[in-house]
């Protein structure tokens, strides 16, 4: 303008992440698997290797230290289209499901056909598992779900950890890739058939609930103390341990000062010690190849990090008195029983309405506690995974190939197979101190829950409603409204709960089950219906409002605040010395 000249952008610049080494046309779409997978923490290489072995690596793309889903070409297609975001929606997290949404009806992206033959080429694949799962809508096959389930478990462990060891030493990291490499169809055909049913239930149930009774209420009742959830299991169990170390006043005492490495050793040495390491070995037998980010193998397991659990016990005992937990859970058992008498007796005028709603609530009831199922069998074998990798580090830190064990951890599975072969053509410890700066550099990043190739964060629109001023606005994941303390916790294995607390997070797996006893309520900056957090609070009867952005940063610990489930918002009600 009048010869000077302006530089513009048709949109935003809202992109300092990196970008998934993807072609930047045509248009695609990428949606962060730490976001779904509820562990947004950045990854060492190893980590980032062992689920690229697992899953496609076509479709499991790295950026900045995390894995990146690329659906883009399901998303072409008219069904995936259509089907993908609502499962989103109903599952994981709705801000990733609107911001795909506003990605889809966009004209450059709509203006690309789909592939030919997609859904065709998975057949073999998707044929049995729905063809499964339909049978196990039957009344036979619902009665042994849980130990057709657990069954198929304790034998693919069994093979999976004959995989390993029935190699000579020299193959075992071959035998890794092989073992990881068939490991998510077979647990997909296995397991998948019986979480199906719940998935399909959970949206009938949550349809019909709502025109008969107007709100989900009762359905979130239905999700209470599920039957056979492993999950739930772990964490009853928890309150066990805490329940014992009260009559163990001297094991108080060591847990408040204990360390990792003499952990069992330091036990025997005080009154009452050796019974609480009986219980805690059975404890650890079942649970100990988990941990708070679990999905990253990296990251130590209780077994090799038992202090971690410490702070949940020792909270437990602080705040949930005696048997109360199990107490909980039977009332849990009794308030489900009363939602489904209540809702048969409100659709009784229609016969078939009622006889269809007393399947759809069996199949739920039935099928509900095998929903984690499948990741506490994948954090087992990659755990067993995990234990080849370091016995093979160890090896080459006697010979000086490797500083430390778990240096290990900054090179992929293959790098570390050719460096085993001595056929590594670079220098090991120039890289590994490269990845170790580049490491340091991904933990100071925030991933984003949808990029693009072009290289634009996709925020998605916020959820329509009129709401408090100043409301936090997520996603209404377990019903209620409490007041009380927040308190922040980015690390479970430091956290401090106290009685009547709001558990404030980044976000929960399984690893941080234990802290959910002590909570009064959660709120997450991530997660969706179908997530960790929301399914364990929904059992546990807590109200929960998860996808709230930047939650951990905008509430300060020790702040009264309003957790509203049925709405899904949060309100900072006052600082703590008000």
């Amino acid at each position: 303008e009048d010869g000077e000249f302006y530089v513009v952008q048709s949109r935003p610049v809202t992109s300092l992440y990196p970008l998934p080494d993807v072609p930047q046309e045509p248009l695609q779409v990428m949606i962060s698997f730490g976001h779904i997978q509820m562990m947004t923490d950045a990854m060492k290489p190893m980590g980032i290797s062992i689920l690229q072995t697992i899953f496609p690596k076509s479709v499991f793309l790295e950026a900045g230290g995390r894995l990146f889903v690329n659906p883009t070409e399901l998303l072409r297609t008219k069904l995936g289209g259509k089907i993908f975001p609502i499962a989103l929606k109903n599952a994981f997290d709705e801000t990733i499901s609107r911001a795909i949404t506003e990605v889809i009806e966009r004209p450059e992206f709509r203006k690309v056909p789909a592939k030919p033959g997609l859904f065709r080429s998975k057949r073999h694949i998707l044929a049995p598992i729905v063809k499964k799962a339909r049978q196990n809508f039957g009344k036979d096959r619902l009665k042994t779900a849980r130990s057709d389930v657990e069954a198929y478990m304790k034998k693919k462990m069994v093979t999976f950890r004959e995989g390993l060891q029935g190699v000579n030493e020299h193959q075992q990291l071959e035998a890794v890739q092989v073992q990881l490499g068939s490991l998510l169809k077979d647990i997909a055909q296995n397991i998948l058939p019986y979480i199906l049913p719940y998935l399909a239930s959970s949206i009938l149930l949550k349809k019909m609930i709502n025109r008969l009774m107007g709100d989900e209420e009762k359905l979130y009742q239905l999700n209470q103390s599920l039957p056979g959830n492993i999950t739930s299991r772990m964490g009853l169990e928890i309150g066990d341990l805490a329940d014992l170390v009260r009559e163990l006043p001297e094991v108080e005492a060591y847990l408040k000062q204990a360390n990792d490495e003499m952990f069992f050793e330091g036990l025997l040495k005080v009154k009452g010690g050796g019974r609480f390491k009986r219980e805690f070995e059975k404890f650890i037998d079942k649970y100990g190849h988990r941990c708070p980010g679990e999905i990253d193998l990296t990251r130590p397991r209780w077994r090799e990090a038992p202090t971690q659990l410490v702070p949940a016990i020792l909270g437990h005992m602080r705040s949930v008195k005696p048997g109360e937990h199990r107490r909980k859970f039977a009332e849990g058992e009794q308030t489900a029983r009363e939602a489904a008498r209540q809702i048969l007796e409100q659709a009784k005028r229609s016969r078939f309405k009622a006889k269809l709603l007393k399947r759809l609530i069996e199949i739920y009831r039935n099928t509900g506690g095998l929903r984690e199922h499948h990741k506490y069998l994948l954090i087992f074998l990659m755990d067993e995974c995990k234990k080849v990798i370091l016995a093979e580090a160890e090896k080459l830190v006697e010979k000086g190939v490797l500083h430390q064990a778990e240096d290990v951890f900054f090179l992929s599975l293959e790098e570390l197979t050719q460096l085993v072969k001595g056929k590594f053509a670079h220098d090991v410890s120039t890289l590994i101190a490269n990845r170790k700066s580049q490491f340091a550099w991904h933990q100071t990043l925030t991933p984003p829950r949808v990029v693009t190739s072009e290289g634009e964060i996709v925020t998605g629109s916020h959820r329509d409603g009129e709401f408090p001023e100043g409301a936090l606005v997520g996603t209404p994941a377990s019903a209620g409204v409490v007041e009380g303390k927040a308190r922040i916790v980015l690390k479970p294995e430091e956290a401090e709960l106290h009685e009547g607390e709001i558990l404030v997070a980044p976000y929960t797996d399984p690893g941080w089950t234990p802290l959910f006893q002590s909570a009064r309520a959660l709120v997450t900056e991530v997660g969706g219906l179908m997530t960790h957090g929301s399914v364990v609070a929904r059992e546990y009867g807590i109200p929960a409002v998860v996808g709230v952005d930047d939650a951990t940063r905008i509430i300060r610990d020790g702040q009264m605040i309003r957790v509203n489930g049925n709405l899904g918002i949060v309100e900072i009600i006052s600082d703590e010395n008000e």
